[in-house]
């Protein structure tokens, strides 16, 4: 069963989103910072990695999101973890981007390494065939 990687702030959302990929038949982890997220990558296996762009706390965004996340996954061979973590399809997600300043915040997680992006709210749908296409992906890439 592939496993899947949600870093989510939003409880409520975290739990759709995860509730719904399980129905689909995945094993799905959620972790609510950057930092605790890299600490699980580095020590298990994952087959894909979903991840909010922006993580609040206390009503103010951290800079422990998405966005840091996937520029050190992709930009650090130190975090390569023996080549586990090595080509692990990344979906970034984000509800700022109809927010003042945030109308490229799509753009800038795919230029730092994100695979696919989608903004908050998408349909379920969407979702399913994005991960499901993305790993299938990555196993034909391992053959």
């Amino acid at each position: 069963m592939p496993r899947i990687l949600i870093l989510e702030d939003d409880p409520d959302f975290a739990e759709i989103l995860s509730l719904d990929l399980e129905d689909a038949g995945y094993d799905v982890v959620v972790e609510e910072t950057g930092d605790a997220a890299l600490k699980r990558l580095s020590s298990e296996s994952f087959d894909l990695l979903i991840t909010d762009i922006h993580i609040w706390k206390e009503g103010r965004p951290t800079g422990d999101g998405g966005l840091l996340l996937t520029g050190r996954l992709r930009n650090f061979p130190a975090l390569q973890s023996g080549g586990r973590l090595v080509g692990l399809p990344i979906i970034a997600i984000s509800g700022a981007v109809g927010r003042p300043g945030q109308s490229n915040i799509l753009n800038a997680a795919k230029s730092v390494g994100a695979d696919a992006v989608l903004a908050k709210p998408f349909e379920a749908d969407e979702m399913r065939a994005l991960v499901a296409r993305l790993i299938d992906e990555r196993e034909l890439a391992r053959r």
